[in-house]
């Protein structure tokens, strides 16, 4: 079941912008970013963090696919490792409101579930619209595949031994704010629940250019997951900072 799933996923991240460009000339957004950091001496450690975003809009029609990578070494060993995919497609049917469809997919080696995949949909709403700035506020039913990460918890520890396979229910707010020409602000809040857990995940990053295209981005991303195996806290936090690429 998660190996079938999996790749209906990663078939929709991969296909959703695929069919949107061959319709169309050229109207996209995208970002890369980059963040290292390598110490040596009495400890070693190595962080490498990567985003790859882009964003096509034509008439009504929008979609946004975005992959993380993150990965920590300590002392030559393996510490953390995250993989996260997520795609999404909107499609306007009055100014305001819209229609959409969401597939988001987390491969976690050192969280409580080792695969978490998500299908949405529902409907939007933009509150507020403009150049500089932008609210979408959405709502829909989904279901949702966990599988425990049971390679890396002890049997005895783990409180939830089994696969999640539930309906569930997905709100999302999200801002962006474009400052000044130099300076963008982005917040996010996404709250997925169903009858096994719910979590609350909230994003917030600045970016501002440096020459051109270039830039730096600050990012801190906040998880919340309700239900955790022993030992494990419900509060996850991560803090970046990468340099950043726009085409």
């Amino acid at each position: 079941m998660a190996s079938a799933l999996s790749n209906a996923s990663l078939f929709c991240l991969v296909t959703l912008p695929v069919f949107a460009h061959a319709s169309v000339s050229d109207p996209w957004q995208s970002e890369v970013e980059l963040g290292f950091q390598a110490l040596t001496g009495n400890s070693d450690s190595m962080t490498i963090n990567s985003r790859l975003a882009s964003d096509y809009i034509s008439g009504p029609y929008r979609h946004t696919s975005e992959a993380r990578f993150l990965l920590v070494e300590k002392d030559g060993e393996e510490d953390k490792r995250k993989t996260e995919a997520e795609s999404q497609a909107n499609y306007k049917f009055d100014p305001k409101r819209y229609v959409l469809g969401n597939v988001s997919y987390l491969d976690d080696k050192y969280g409580p579930y080792y695969t978490d995949l998500t299908f949405a949909t529902g409907l939007g709403y933009q509150a507020i619209w403009r150049e500089d700035l932008s609210l979408l506020l959405e709502l829909g039913p989904g279901y949702r595949y966990q599988r425990p990460n049971i390679d890396e918890i002890d049997d005895d520890d783990l409180i939830m031994p089994y696969d999640v396979q539930e309906f569930i229910v997905r709100g999302q707010a999200e801002l962006s704010w474009q400052i000044n020409k130099n300076a963008k602000f982005e917040g996010r809040i996404t709250m997925i629940s169903g009858s096994s857990n719910t979590s609350l995940e909230a994003r917030a990053s600045m970016a501002t250019s440096l020459i051109a295209d270039l830039g730096i981005k600050l990012s801190t991303t906040q998880k919340y997951i309700n239900d955790v195996p022993p030992g494990l806290k419900n509060l996850d936090s991560i803090f970046t900072i990468n340099m950043v690429y726009a085409f």
